[in-house]
């Protein structure tokens, strides 16, 4: 009898034992899914990198806390278990990822968008190119290059119509007749078109990429602008506004052009190192024309001084690096002429550079190869020819 009492107990309590683990288990499948949900749910709804943050350390620490259980929930769990539950989190949370920063550009877009809008009303056609151009880089350097020569254009409109009027006026001389002629230009309020264009001009040097051929011109038309201001900028402040907005408005628009210039010869020396850069010539930088002339000199001595380390191949590589590609190519016949328009480099310096490089030429180890000197030789020669050909075109223009 007793022992019949002692089975039944020990039946009741592994029968106890068994319910216990049975509900602990049911207990852990059912945390496991519930918070599963709530971050998949999270995740989904994440709208910033710091919410996603905390997200990702929350999905470490439910990986992290159900490991131990991966087995049991792998069947208790149909079909996915816990890999695969797992699984669908990180593919929430790349998801997530990829929704913020795909909301990040869409803001930058905005933003590039809004700034676009600025423009007169005569670039509408441009602005809805531009934002059908969001996706697509190659789109949008199409669209920034339309967009410079709208600029541009309106510059030379703004101008223009100021030049037509103190050819004829001089308006430190003005009657009442010759203000009523100029009645319907106050309409127009050229100042603050004038104001707007080079506000649109430090906006797009501060918003987009520039290609080598772009550069020169983008210097040659900040200075092109200053120069017709600094003619006008005065009377045209004494003829359209009161004289007590007259100090203040020319002091501000001073202060643009000053930050345009600036930001224009950043992009200018920017562009040209980059140039040597992009030929890997071993170049020092520099940030003006006298730096440029003289790093350049360094760097052709230092080469004629190391014929005895380089063989006659080494040394012609290098050499049509910089006098076919580089100098004669690219620096004489677009980037020199501006710099000399505007006092940023000399004919003398120029001159320096090609005596130096016919020296250089000069002083090579003979090639074994008689065709790759004469290539040498003449591609140098039409690069010069080219080079002081399209110079003095742009000169004279």
């Amino acid at each position: 009898m007793k022992k019949g009492i002692i089975l039944l107990a020990l039946a009741l309590l592994f029968i106890g034992g068994m319910n216990a683990q049975e509900r602990s288990q049911s207990d852990i499948k059912r945390d496991f899914e519930t918070r599963f949900v709530l971050l998949t749910k999270n995740l989904n709804g994440a709208e910033n990198e710091a919410t996603l943050t905390q997200l990702l350390k929350d999905v470490a620490s439910f990986e992290a806390e159900f490991k131990p259980h991966q087995e049991f929930l792998n069947k208790a769990i149909f079909p996915d278990g816990y890999d695969g539950l797992v699984d669908r989190l990180k593919k929430s949370k790349e998801l997530a990822e990829k929704k913020i920063r795909a909301s990040q550009l869409e803001k930058e877009i905005a933003s590039l968008t809004g700034q676009v809008q600025s423009l007169k009303e005569e670039n509408a056609t441009l602005r809805s190119q531009l934002t059908k151009a969001q996706a697509e880089l190659a789109s949008l350097k199409k669209t920034i290059a339309l967009l410079q020569d709208e600029i541009q254009k309106r510059d030379e409109a703004v101008f223009a119509l100021v030049d037509s009027l103190f050819v004829k006026y001089d308006t430190d001389q003005l009657s009442g007749t010759d203000m009523k002629k100029l009645s319907v230009l106050e309409k127009k309020n050229v100042v603050a078109s004038i104001k707007r264009s080079v506000s649109d001009n430090i906006l797009f040097l501060t918003s987009a990429s520039f290609s080598p051929q772009q550069i020169p011109q983008l210097l040659n038309e900040q200075r092109r602008f200053e120069s017709s201001w600094k003619g006008v900028g005065q009377k045209l402040s004494k003829a359209y506004l009161p004289s007590s907005m007259q100090a203040k408005e020319v002091t501000q628009i001073n202060g643009l052009i000053t930050n345009w210039r600036t930001l224009t010869d950043g992009v200018f020396w920017k562009g040209l190192n980059e140039i040597f850069a992009a030929e890997k010539l071993s170049i020092a930088p520099f940030n003006n024309g006298e730096e440029m002339n003289a790093n350049i000199i360094k760097f052709i001595d230092a080469e004629m001084q190391n014929t005895a380390q380089r063989s006659a191949a080494e040394q012609a590589v290098i050499f049509e690096a910089f006098a076919y590609k580089t100098w004669g190519s690219k620096l004489k016949p677009s980037w020199i002429p501006v710099m000399m328009r505007h006092g940023l480099y000399s004919e003398e310096q120029m001159n320096e550079i090609d005596v130096k490089t016919k020296a250089w030429l000069a002083g090579m180890k003979p090639i074994e190869d008689r065709t790759l000197s004469y290539i040498l030789v003449g591609a140098l020669a039409i690069a010069i020819a080219v080079g002081i050909y399209l110079g003095t075109r742009k000169r004279s223009a």
